[in-house]
């Protein structure tokens, strides 16, 4: 597939920077995977295979190369730098590897579980072997406990603060991050398919109780532009923060 020119600039750039011989392949995921690039908005999320288990100087040299890739683009490119062999098997058994998430370079697996599934499913190929030949590992009843999980920790822990502070949902990020954060979610296990943020969002004002539509034609707004429908913030965040709520309550009914 064609890449969005900020895209493909960047994906280019950190393969120039890379230490020579380390990535043997480099792979996208999330909303690009799925035709849905947002300027302004979207991250790149990548997973980048690598030659081998990274030792010190191989990390302290992909720090740098992304250290620099920072200076040099303004695009959130986030993500793991793996093995192919922990693609090929269950992400749960996949030890702490070099990842960066939001500027920051540390040791972790943020969502493998989601990554996985990403880029088996809707995965674009940069450089390196198709992720076909790579042989991705999936599980449906996986990724659906791993989603009713993070629905019950992460999206509950949210909801309980909101409910105390509504005001935090006022602001434009809060409102677009929770809505189409949570709506994403419970797409998957409504539908049994993975989709992007305004893919969710869509998706809900068709699945949805008309009561949350103005929530989500919000926060579609807000990442995709146009004209807000709140005269009043403060309505914006209590409506955010019910919305989340009312999404997590369906959890346990969801875990059947």
């Amino acid at each position: 597939m064609d890449l969005p020119r900020p895209v493909a600039e960047v994906c280019a750039r950190f393969l120039e920077l890379a230490p020579p011989g380390l990535v043997t392949g480099l792979y996208l995921r999330g909303g690009i995977g799925f035709g849905e690039w947002v300027r302004g908005q979207s991250d790149v999320d990548f997973v980048a295979t690598l030659d081998r288990r990274p030792g010190d100087a191989d990390v302290d040299a992909l720090k740098e190369a992304h250290e620099r890739l920072a200076s040099y683009s303004s695009v959130p490119f986030d993500g793991l730098h793996v093995l192919a062999s922990d693609l090929a098997a269950d992400p749960r058994e996949c030890p702490d590897v070099p990842t960066v998430l939001h500027g920051y370079f540390a040791e972790g697996t943020l969502d493998a579980m989601v990554a996985w599934h990403e880029l088996a499913l809707n995965g674009v190929t940069v450089s390196g072997p198709p992720l076909s030949e790579v042989g991705v590992w999936t599980s449906a009843d996986a990724l659906r406990q791993f989603t009713l999980d993070n629905l019950d920790t992460y999206w509950r822990s949210n909801a309980e603060a909101l409910a105390k502070m509504p005001s935090e949902g006022e602001r434009e990020e809060a409102c677009c991050w929770c809505v189409l954060g949570v709506a994403r979610l419970h797409h998957l296990l409504v539908t049994g398919e993975m989709t992007t943020k305004s893919g969710a969002g869509r998706w809900g004002l068709a699945h949805y109780d008309e009561r949350w539509h103005r929530v989500l034609r919000e926060a579609l707004r807000i990442r995709e532009g146009g004209e807000s429908e709140y005269d009043d913030t403060s309505a914006r965040g209590h409506d955010t923060a019910e919305f989340l709520a009312s999404v997590v309550a369906e959890e346990p009914a969801l875990r059947g």
